[in-house]
Formats: C-alpha cells, sequence, structure tokens
C-alpha cells in the first residue's frame, strides 16, 4: 500500500479528476478500503486515497513476469536480470560487454557448457548470451556490472519505476 500512497503523490496533479486502475499482485491492497479496522496511518491513508477516482485490480504475480522478475525465489544462485522493458531488446554495446565478461566467469562457463550439452533445461545459449526463462539474460558477477544494469532497468526515470 505504501508503493501506491508513493506513486499517487508524485503524479498526483496528473491522476486528479481521471479515473484509472491500479494493477497490484498484493490481494491484500485490493481490500484495503473494506477493512473494518485500520492504525492511524491506514486512516490518514484512505483518507488522501478518497481524492482519486480508481479502483484495485489483483494480477497473480507469477502472471506478471516482467514486473515480479526481481523478487522471485532464484531458482539458481546466479542473479538473471530481465534483459527487455516492455518489448524492448537491449543495445548491442551492453551484450558485447556481457559477453566479455561471461567469458571471464568460470561460474557462466560451466553453466554454458551444460546448456550446450543440453544436460540442463533452466539455462541456453543463444548468441553466445546465457539465456533463461522469460527470456532473461544472466549477468556475471564482473564489478559493478549487475549494479549499474539494474540501475539502468530498474530505477532510472525513463524505466517509470521510482527507485
Amino acid at each position: 500500500m505504501l508503493a501506491v500512497v508513493h506513486c499517487l503523490r508524485a503524479w498526483r496533479q496528473y491522476l486528479l479528476g481521471s479515473s484509472f486502475v491500479v494493477k497490484t499482485d498484493n490481494s491484500a491492497t485490493c481490500h484495503f478500503f473494506t477493512q473494518p479496522k485500520l492504525t492511524s496511518k491506514q486512516a490518514r491513508w484512505q483518507e488522501f486515497l478518497a481524492e482519486f477516482d480508481f479502483e484495485f485490480e489483483h494480477k497473480k504475480g507469477s502472471s506478471n513476469q516482467a514486473a515480479d522478475a526481481l523478487s522471485r525465489k532464484q531458482e539458481h544462485a546466479a542473479i538473471c536480470l530481465l534483459a527487455h522493458l516492455q518489448g524492448s531488446e537491449i543495445g548491442g554495446s551492453v551484450r558485447d560487454t556481457l559477453r566479455e565478461f561471461l567469458q571471464k566467469d568460470h561460474a557462466a562457463q560451466n553453466v554454458m557448457n551444460l546448456a550446450k550439452a543440453g544436460k540442463t533445461r533452466q539455462f541456453w545459449v543463444e548468441e553466445d548470451l546465457l539465456v533463461t526463462k522469460g527470456n532473461r539474460l544472466y549477468v556475471p558477477r564482473a564489478g559493478d556490472l549487475r549494479k549499474k544494469l539494474l540501475y539502468e532497468c530498474h530505477d532510472t526515470l525513463w524505466a517509470g519505476h521510482p527507485g
């Protein structure tokens, strides 16, 4: 609920006077207005939210891979980063950088060898890049590469996410 309140505060001037839908994977958030007892903070939030004309729509987290990719439990020790945002592909220079660091990452090389030999279904190799479910690319532990990509795909203003 805090994320909803934060976003509505940030975009208040754009949203007041228009009706909209807030999509969430948190079913408890969908029932916020029907709670019989509220804390003082929740009461303030409810008063603030009453200014807007909106409704909540629940979308299961497992069916929302793009938004949920970074919060899911990892099935493999490697961190996988969503390689595309709303259908756009990552640039060529980023792909070249990933290839370069993959060559230096021994764990990634082992997984690539397993994938090429057909001994794993979790990963496969495309254009010398290690790919997993949801067309996510493996990002090796090299310097601050993961941190930079995460910032680029998640925290920048153009990515549409406040942090």
